[in-house]
């Protein structure tokens, strides 16, 4: 499911560490999206300044745009799979036989 939402956003990473760094994030849009109201709030703000404090070299720029990326990852989650509610705890790629794999670990929350 989580490929269905971002793997253009991963596709997007120009090596195995940056597409790493982009899965990171699909994660990271993946669990603020299991959240609703004040909590999703909280974790987007949460996010937004841990995000900053990681990438202190980044411009404004940069950084605006990487957040405009987890909001469309997030809203993408929401409009595919707004009722599945199972939090990714693990995710790697790695590149086998010159194709990318993605190994997600998860865990159902809620209900």
């Amino acid at each position: 499911m989580v490929l269905d939402v971002a793997s253009e956003y991963i596709a997007m990473g120009e090596d195995i560490e940056d597409k790493q760094q982009h899965l990171n994030g699909a994660v990271s849009a993946w669990n603020i999206a299991c959240l609703r109201g004040k909590d999703r709030e909280a974790a987007i703000k949460k996010y937004r300044k841990q995000y900053r404090q990681m990438n202190p070299s980044h411009t404004k720029r940069d950084i605006n745009e990487a957040l405009e990326n987890i909001q469309l990852l997030i809203d993408r989650k929401d409009k595919f799979y707004s009722d599945v509610s199972i939090q990714i705890t693990h995710a790697t790629i790695e590149t086998i036989n010159n194709k990318d794999h993605v190994t997600v670990a998860s865990a159902k929350i809620g209900k």
